[in-house]
């Protein structure tokens, strides 16, 4: 008999279930949601040229810094930051008033 333990990983691997989020796109127009404190997806892979918008799904004020590159103003729930990414690199962002809040951009 297969222990109960076992049994819930099989079904989590069946189900196609995985661990941590990260989305990888090639087309236009990606969104990352801000939701709980937390940018989902957390990492985001794209290519050249793609813009991606940030919505704002939150009860909290929120921002989108990535140094150097951008800096959304505060957003409230509703809110949208869009930014096109025209050179291939890896790009970390936080959000200026939760720095715990990360999550990064891979342009290929």
């Amino acid at each position: 008999m297969i222990k109960r333990g076992l049994l819930i990983i099989l079904i989590l691997l069946i189900s196609g279930c995985s661990y941590g989020s990260e989305k990888t796109t090639q087309g236009a127009g990606n969104t990352i949601t801000i939701a709980n404190f937390v940018f989902e997806p957390s990492e985001l892979t794209i290519t050249k040229g793609t813009a991606v918008t940030w919505k704002h799904n939150d009860n909290t004020a929120h921002t989108i810094v990535s140094q150097g590159l951008f800096e959304s103003k505060v957003m409230n729930k509703g809110d949208e930051f869009s930014f096109t990414f025209d050179k291939v690199g890896e790009y970390d962002y936080h959000c200026s008033i939760h720095p715990s809040m990360k999550g990064k951009v891979i342009v290929q």
